[in-house]
């Protein structure tokens, strides 16, 4: 499950802080592929809508401009961005603290620190 509540592209009513994040995760896309990043500004404009369709035809080839709620679009951008973190992450541990989220209680998986990170993440965007 993703921490969207709605919809996000230009040709559907956005909440501003799932565009805001939305558009942080395509720019985390976007940088080490030398690719302009865009404004975080919540607003789903049209370098948005054509960053979503960039994104949707690399990585999931359904292009219909929109990240949905658990649609594959938001789950691949999230996946991919976890996965960037978990590839420079030497421990658990270490993860923890670069997400800066305090540790799950019961065992410590990469799986449930990424959820908390990815919720917190979110949360931050308003």
């Amino acid at each position: 499950m993703t921490r969207l509540t709605k919809p996000v592209g230009q040709a559907v009513k956005s909440h501003p802080p799932d565009a805001k994040y939305v558009q942080f995760l395509l720019n985390e896309w976007r940088r080490p592929r030398g690719l302009k990043v865009l404004a975080v500004d919540g607003i789903p404009g049209p370098l948005t809508d054509a960053a979503i369709r960039d994104f949707q035809k690399a990585e999931t080839g359904v292009v219909d401009g929109r990240v949905d709620c658990d649609g594959p679009s938001i789950r691949r951008l999230e996946y991919l961005h976890i996965a960037g973190i978990a590839s420079g992450v030497y421990s658990l541990e270490h993860y923890g603290i670069i997400s800066m989220t305090p540790p799950a209680r019961g065992p410590l998986t990469l799986s449930t620190q990424a959820v908390r990170y990815l919720t917190a993440l979110r949360k931050e965007q308003g």
